[in-house]
């Protein structure tokens, strides 16, 4: 800025109202971090300091020295606290003026409000980049944070772009500064992506191929609108000779995700709800906060809390350069930052608070009423007209009364693209399961395959239910996924064994051992007579049972489509019962592969509590005797009815424990991998697998073995959260 340029700034600052010269000494403060932010300062000579506390220490963030740059502006437009402390180097010279008055100076030199915005968002990435560097490095000297935020590369990648390809040379690396990212990679098994994970703010991206000059080893893409800071070799390699440390805790750090059995999901911190009802459904928004709140800072904006915290009726929905643009701007980017969850209300038309609302949200809640008619549904077009496409939906389904029957979702879930359903009825519970699910901290039960020792698992959902803990989520295999099935239907304990009593004794209807044992009729009966033609997004609950396609010999996970499928497709004991044919594959029993499946819930919930119910037999049948090489049916038979125990193993015995024996490996893997926050396994000894017939004593001998260890672990919880 030249002499003139400042003269005739510093003057038409001066003629503002409520305008002063202001004057500081080296070492004063000008502006107070946490202060109230009614001030904007303009540079006219001298340096300024700017600090912030991170990890408890004051971390100096940037230098202003250059005359005629203003200071305070962004904060005190937008309203609230000071976000930072300004101290002068040297001896300094400024004009301030009032929000008011500076408000006022915009609206006379608009020119300045296009600028004013790009200035406004560098300052806070470069302000996020130092923080991030302080808090997860321990960077704190000005010289590097300073010269590291001015040689780093600031990429705004859109939704649906590609940040870096698997196989490309590594020629960056990169921190996420906002947004979410997607990493996968080329199986060349199943000729496909796969999902690795999901990375966030603070996270770094492409560290290890540029510390070791290998490609890349992923592809990375956004999720939605993301911002990174990236730094090529060089630079990379200038911040590790000012702070050697930190190449040791990146490498520590990617070491310790790529040992993580768990998903690596970034939390979903911003949901947006898109409502038609004319209450707009406060209590759903408000139960949403209400229920994140137990679990960070959660915080809620909609174009009314906007305008009044503004003090600007419309200020919302301010279009592009317009100087409302700015205040709101900056506000919304202040309270992002400062919240753990932020819950965005959509307005009733499309507009811009809409747009930018859809654009900052890692989830879209489509709120809809049971009777929702075409007036609704054209005005929920026109709201989610702007939604970018690669955002995670959830259609919610919004029921005046429990006692319903949810059917015709999955018509809605596909018309909005949506990635499941949630059935609601207006109570605090519901909501509070809505809010768990939608932030990846759902509740799960996992239950597993064991036959008739499988009736144990409804004891433990009785015990789980009298402790207070909301199961959200139930998934299983075999005996489990059925179980899971009737939980997800919102069924009690009580319910579940009257149910099971009436289904499972004549379960087994004995055939021509052709295809199988059993024709199987008998489970699919029991199956249609209680879901009917249901969809699994017709369930109260988030349900998924596990299958193995005996065709490609993969895993099938069943999150939608029919629930009586699902349930004749889990159980299908291979040579038990026949398998159930699906398109061109045919599906048996789950537990071959994936027994408990652990992995599918954290998947689901990677914040989540996981509860996990193993009821297979420890120990598979042993030799209780030397028949030789070859064995006689006849011969096998008569040792029954004779004295002692007989050496023949039975045939229900080794089919199921041959069933299970290759997913073992998998279910210790996971357990030790720590993907259970409860791992259950109840010895019910006595109890053939095979025998259906007393639902109710082995429910109540699960419900025995497992309320002690429930009762411990929710202590623990209880501790370790503070509560």
């Amino acid at each position: 800025m030249t002499s003139s340029d400042l003269a005739h700034l510093s003057a038409a600052w001066s003629d503002l109202d409520q305008s002063e010269r202001v004057h500081i000494e080296a070492g004063e403060t000008l502006i107070a971090e946490g202060g109230i932010a009614d001030t904007v300062y303009l540079l006219l000579g001298g340096s300024l300091e700017v600090s912030r506390i991170v990890n408890g220490a004051p971390t100096i963030l940037a230098t202003v020295d250059r005359p005629g740059s203003l200071v305070g502006e962004m904060v005190t437009l937008g309203g609230g606290t000071r976000t930072a402390t300004v101290t002068a180097q040297v001896a300094s010279d400024l004009i301030s003026t009032t929000a008011s008055g500076f408000k006022t100076f915009l609206e006379t030199h608009s020119d300045l409000a296009n600028e004013l915005v790009a200035i406004a968002v560098r300052r806070a990435e470069e302000r996020e980049l130092a923080d991030l560097l302080a808090e997860h490095f321990g960077i704190v000297d000005e010289d590097t944070l300073v010269s590291t935020c001015n040689t780093v590369d600031w990429l705004q990648v859109p939704q649906g772009e590609v940040l870096m390809s698997e196989g490309d040379p590594s020629a960056a690396m990169y921190f996420v500064i906002r947004g979410r990212l997607l990493a996968t990679r080329f199986d060349p098994t199943l000729q496909e992506q796969v999902e690795i994970g999901e990375l966030g703010r603070g996270d770094a991206v492409g560290e290890i191929g540029l510390m070791a000059g290998t490609p890349r080893s992923a592809t990375v893409t956004a999720l939605r609108d993301t911002v990174v800071a990236g730094m090529d070799e060089a630079a990379f390699l200038a911040l590790v000779d000012r702070q050697p440390r930190m190449a040791i805790q990146i490498g520590l750090k990617a070491v310790a995700r790529a040992e993580d059995t768990r998903w690596h999901a970034a939390p979903t911190s911003v949901v947006a709800i898109a409502s038609v009802a004319s209450d707009g459904d406060e209590y759903l928004v408000a139960g949403f906060v209400e229920e994140l709140g137990r679990h960070g800072k959660a915080h809620r904006l909609s174009p009314e809390i906007v305008d009044l915290a503004l003090e600007s009726p419309g200020v919302s929905d301010a279009g592009h350069g317009d100087i409302g643009e700015i205040r709101v701007s900056r506000m919304v980017h202040e309270v992002e930052l400062e919240a753990d969850y932020l819950i965005v209300e959509l307005g009733r038309e499309q507009g811009a608070w809409t747009r930018r609302a859809l654009g900052l949200a890692d989830r879209v809640l489509i709120v809809i009423p049971e009777d929702f008619g075409p007036a609704e549904e054209d005005r929920l077009d026109r709201i989610l007209g702007s939604c970018p496409t690669g955002v995670k939906r959830t259609v919610v389904i919004n029921h005046p009364s429990p006692d319903v029957r949810p059917s015709g979702s999955a018509s809605l879930k596909e018309r909005y693209s949506a990635e499941n359903v949630i059935h609601i009825a207006r109570s605090q519970q519901d909501v509070a399961r809505l809010a768990r699910v939608s932030v990846g901290r759902a509740n799960s039960l996992i239950l597993g395959g064991g036959g008739g020792r499988g009736f144990a698992h409804i004891g433990v959902y009785r015990a789980l239910t009298e402790l207070g803990f909301p199961v959200d989520l139930a998934g299983g295999t075999s005996i489990g996924g059925v179980v899971a099935a009737v939980i997800a239907n919102a069924m009690s304990a009580d319910e579940i064994v009257d149910w099971a009593s009436k289904h499972f004794p004549d379960a087994l209807d004995y055939t021509l051992p052709v295809v199988s044992l059993t024709r199987g009729r008998r489970i699919a009966r029991s199956a249609q007579e209680t879901f009917g033609t249901r969809d699994i997004e017709d369930l109260w609950h988030t349900y998924f049972a596990m299958s193995t396609d005996l065709t490609t010999s993969h895993p099938h996970i069943h999150e939608s489509g029919s629930v009586a499928l699902a349930i004749r497709a889990t159980s299908a004991i291979p040579g038990v019962m026949p398998p159930v044919p699906l398109g061109e594959a045919l599906l048996i029993d789950g537990g071959i592969l994936n027994n408990l499946p652990i992995d599918v819930a954290r998947q689901k919930s990677p914040d989540g509590k996981v509860v996990v119910v193993d009821v297979a037999p420890p120990r598979g049948p042993g030799a209780h005797g030397d028949y030789g090489l070859s064995v006689s049916g006849w011969q096998a038979l008569r040792s029954n009815f004779g004295s002692g125990r007989s050496p023949y193993p039975k045939i229900s015995a080794v089919l199921m424990r041959s069933m299970i024996t290759a997913s073992m490996r998998e279910r210790d893997r996971q357990v030790l991998g720590g993907l259970a926050d409860c791992y259950l396994d109840l010895d019910i000894r006595g109890v053939s697998m095979l025998a259906f017939d007393d639902p109710s004593g082995v429910a109540q001998r699960g419900y025995e073995a497992a309320m002690p260890a429930l009762e411990t672990w929710m202590e623990s919880e209880a501790g370790g959260s503070g509560a």
